[in-house]
């Protein structure tokens, strides 16, 4: 009977083999693995309404995360829009560019720069709308991100976005309602991909995706109750 014998690799041979293996992710596309199943946060939750509906206008958020893009104010700001027309208890007028553009000029701000409660006044009012929000995303990116775990170089990576809005009465001025959103989402990687191409199924599927929907979603959640709150306030006051 013939043997076989079976031939074991050399202890240059396996620390070669460790080192490749430790250099491949570095080289590898930065692919995130699909997020974990975590939809808390992702819909609006609010019982049927059926009383009157505010009329808004949403400005620009102002962008004071670490990342320097003009999309990510814009970007939530519509997604915003989406959720307060979500919560049934909104109406939001359309933007007219070229008057917004015109208001900034005169008050020396960038479409996308900080808006006092007066400006936002202004560009609600002549929008046709009782109420303007504005406001910041004051978090948008990584939170955590944990040591690499195995030969593969895995890392759990915990990404956050914090909005921060605010509606001002286009009459007054006045604050009358605020309003902070919290949103976070964690996958494993052996990269760190970020994007920013906002209202497409790439970016919702993304963690910072989810992580902003949730955050958008707080925040339209929270002004909704308020709304609906006064408006049951007006009507007892009425009877």
């Amino acid at each position: 009977m013939n043997r076989r014998i079976r031939k074991y690799p050399s202890s240059a041979a396996v620390a070669a083999l460790l080192l490749l293996q430790a250099l491949l992710p570095a080289c590898a596309p930065r692919a995130m693995t699909p997020p974990p199943e975590d939809s808390a946060g992702l819909t609006i939750d609010l019982p049927p309404y059926t009383g009157k509906k505010q009329v808004l206008a949403v400005l620009d958020l102002q962008n004071l995360s670490q990342f320097d893009d003009t999309r990510i104010g814009r970007g939530v700001s519509n997604m915003l829009i989406t959720a307060l027309v979500n919560t049934g208890r909104f109406t939001v007028v359309e933007r007219n560019e070229a008057a917004l553009k015109k208001i900034f000029e005169e008050q020396k701000l960038g479409v996308t720069g900080a808006v006092t409660p007066q400006t936002a006044a202004r560009v609600g009012k002549m929008l046709g709308a009782r109420l303007a929000v504005i406001g910041e995303v004051s978090e948008f990116g990584i939170r955590k991100t944990s040591a690499f775990v195995g030969v593969g170089g895995t890392k759990t990576i915990t990404t956050r976005v914090v909005v921060d809005a605010r509606m001002v009465d286009t009459e007054t001025a006045e604050t009358v309602s605020a309003a902070s959103g919290i949103g976070t989402a964690g996958t494993s990687t052996s990269g760190v991909a970020l994007t920013f191409e906002f209202g497409t199924a790439g970016f919702d599927e993304t963690t910072i995706g989810m992580a902003t929907r949730k955050a958008v979603n707080r925040v339209a959640e929270t002004f909704a109750r308020q709304a609906e709150a006064k408006q049951t306030t007006k009507e007892e006051i009425r009877k």
